[in-house]
């Protein structure tokens, strides 16, 4: 999965380093300044098309712009700085990301601790009971069975 806010960061390097004001570097791609706007934000990220023209307006590779070979550094205080709030909690679930969830877990929205609870649930994402429990809701300790350790 791309992070689209790594991605918008990325550009945002370049086209700084290319010395292009997001005017210029807009006009270059025959775009509006505020469509590259949403991309340097993280809001969207281009197509295809958009990517193969960044990647000669900007001198550089698609692997770069979409940060495919990146590592994901992660703030432990707010791990979804610099990072989209999807890119990261896809991460998670999927087992690719490593982070200590009793201690992350107030940092998550109603929804995402139900996503990260399922896969706890499941089977499918190791977790410590005991010092998860503390930190979730009666509701969310019945969603896992009741009794925890």
């Amino acid at each position: 999965m791309i992070d689209s806010v790594q991605v918008g960061t990325k550009i945002t390097q370049l086209r700084k380093k290319a010395d292009l004001s997001q005017n210029q570097m807009a006009d270059k791609l025959f775009i509006t300044r505020q469509a590259l706007s949403k991309w340097e934000t993280g809001l969207s990220i281009p197509t295809i098309e958009m990517l193969l023209l960044l990647c000669e307006a900007l001198d550089t590779t698609v692997d770069e712009i979409l940060c495919l070979d990146e590592n994901i550094a992660i703030d432990p205080e707010n791990i979804f700085v610099g990072h989209s709030r999807k890119f990261i909690i896809k991460k998670i679930v999927s087992g690719e990301l490593q982070v200590d969830l009793p201690s992350i877990f107030y940092q998550l929205s109603p929804s995402e601790r139900l996503l990260i609870l399922r896969e706890v649930r499941e089977g499918r994402l190791a977790v410590n009971l005991h010092e998860l429990k503390s930190r979730l809701s009666v509701s969310e300790i019945k969603y896992l069975g009741g009794n925890l350790v």
